[in-house]
């Protein structure tokens, strides 16, 4: 079961977390540039991101639209906390800041749309 901020969200249907890019920020050489000629690393790291894929699974079309509202509402608001996945790894400060829907994706009885969600620890 995962959760955002102590809230579960998104456990109707199945689901999985995607680790975003890790690092320091930097920048190449331009090309136009003759007297810069090598990459410029910044002292700072990159802001961390995860993304969860996966489907909102509901008993009817209003239950399943119920459940993005209440998604889109978090989201609209920042909702900001530990992010828990389904292994029980947990990132401390991160903010809900995206929520995309995607075509349903209605498996057998179960009325169903796909999404795509986006957290960040904002620095």
């Amino acid at each position: 079961m995962s959760t955002i901020a102590g809230q579960s969200l998104f456990n109707s249907g199945p689901h999985r977390f995607l680790h975003g890019r890790v690092g320091r920020l930097w920048a190449p050489p331009l090309r136009l540039d003759s007297l810069q000629d090598r990459i410029v690393v910044f002292p700072t790291n990159l802001e961390l991101v995860i993304r969860q894929e996966g489907r909102l699974v509901g008993a009817s079309e209003a239950d399943l639209w119920a459940q993005a509202a209440l998604i889109q509402a978090r989201c609209q608001s920042l909702l900001t906390g530990a992010l828990v996945d389904n292994s029980g790894n947990t990132w401390t400060g991160m903010t809900l800041i995206e929520f995309a829907p995607e075509s349903n994706a209605d498996r057998g009885r179960a009325v169903s749309l796909a999404y795509g969600a986006m957290y960040a620890r904002l620095l």
